[in-house]
């Protein structure tokens, strides 16, 4: 008896494991978690001057910095004025918290190379070229 429920059990888990695998939660990281991790880290990098905000400065110091590094620089310069705007959803001269985690989300985008909405290691780990990770 107990070698007929065995038997029994491993054929149902036999069949069952596919569809078990197929609804597991994703490995990965989500843009709700990318921005949990990276918000304030970021924000915090970018506001040399810690007054709570992101001023037009700050925000062009930190991508002629990035720049620099960046085979296209001319370009960069005036992109960044583009992107600022882009993200001063208010206007009023400079980035708040919340306008920074849409830089974060433009991010993740350009991050998640394969568009699922998540993050795999690979696309984290992507070398310079593969991945498009600047901001």
């Amino acid at each position: 008896m107990i070698k007929r429920t065995l038997i029994a059990a491993g054929a149902v888990l036999a069949v069952a494991a596919p569809a078990l695998a197929q609804t597991s939660a994703p490995s990965g990281m989500t843009l709700e978690q990318f921005q949990a991790k990276n918000a304030d880290k970021m924000f915090d990098r970018l506001d040399a001057n810690k007054d709570d905000k992101i001023s037009p400065e700050e925000f062009a110091a930190f991508r002629e910095s990035n720049a620099k590094a960046d085979a296209q620089a001319t370009k960069a310069g005036k992109r960044g004025k583009r992107m600022f705007a882009r993200f001063d959803k208010d206007k009023d001269g400079s980035l708040s918290r919340a306008e920074a985690g849409d830089v974060l989300a433009m991010r993740f985008k350009r991050m998640d190379a394969n568009n699922d909405g998540i993050l795999t290691m690979e696309e984290l780990q992507a070398k310079s070229g593969k991945a498009k990770v600047g901001v």
